[in-house]
């Protein structure tokens, strides 16, 4: 469980840096890894 909270923090400081940034490839590509990465810390375990 600590590993998948440290994948789900790990993942929303990714978007947070990533968001506000005004190229769309690193946009929403910080969103879809993240996301992605929560997705397989949680269904992989």
């Amino acid at each position: 469980m600590t590993q998948e909270l440290l994948v789900i923090q790990l993942a929303a400081i990714l978007v947070a840096s990533s968001y506000d940034n005004s190229k769309p490839i690193i946009k929403w590509g910080g969103l879809v890894i993240a996301v992605g990465t929560v997705a397989a810390s949680i269904f992989g375990s």
